[in-house]
């Protein structure tokens, strides 16, 4: 769980994802006001920004419809640029999701095979030791069959 809100904290400690929401909220306050003096039918400046936030995100309830020109082609300019803004916050949390795995998982894996290597690495040293005592025993052997044949 700890990670989990380090991870939460790192995304929303980004530069470039507090760059975005910024730059997405003031879009949507700008077209909502744009759409809000541009549509005879909406009436007030809340309305406005709040059919920019449901047509940014794309979720278009239908409750407030754009009806003359001016409408639809502020309508058309802000789908085009919420869902880049929208896929370009969605690009930033993934990335760090990604980052966070390979850090954590990574080094996990790392860790893991390093432990191995180590324990691996001591049965060899048991076995060249061993090894190191039978060759010191059959060396004293040899030289103890030579005494015997001199």
């Amino acid at each position: 769980m700890k990670n989990f809100f380090t991870l939460i904290e790192r995304i929303f400690n980004s530069r470039r994802l507090r760059t975005v929401i910024a730059v997405l909220s003031l879009a949507i306050v700008f077209f909502g006001y744009i759409f809000y003096i541009s549509e005879p039918d909406v009436k007030t400046f809340g309305d406005g920004i709040w059919w920019a936030l449901v047509t940014v995100t794309t979720v278009g309830y239908g409750d407030i419809t754009p009806l003359t020109i001016s409408g639809r082609v502020v309508a058309g300019t802000l789908m085009f640029f919420g869902l880049g803004m929208i896929a370009t916050v969605t690009a930033i949390v993934s990335a760090k999701f990604v980052q966070n795995y390979v850090e954590h998982h990574t080094n996990d894996d790392v860790l893991e095979k390093l432990e191995e290597l180590e324990l691996e690495i001591e049965k060899l040293k048991s076995l060249e030791e061993d090894e190191l005592e039978k060759l010191d025993e059959l060396d004293s052997e040899i030289k103890n069959i030579k005494k015997k044949f001199q």
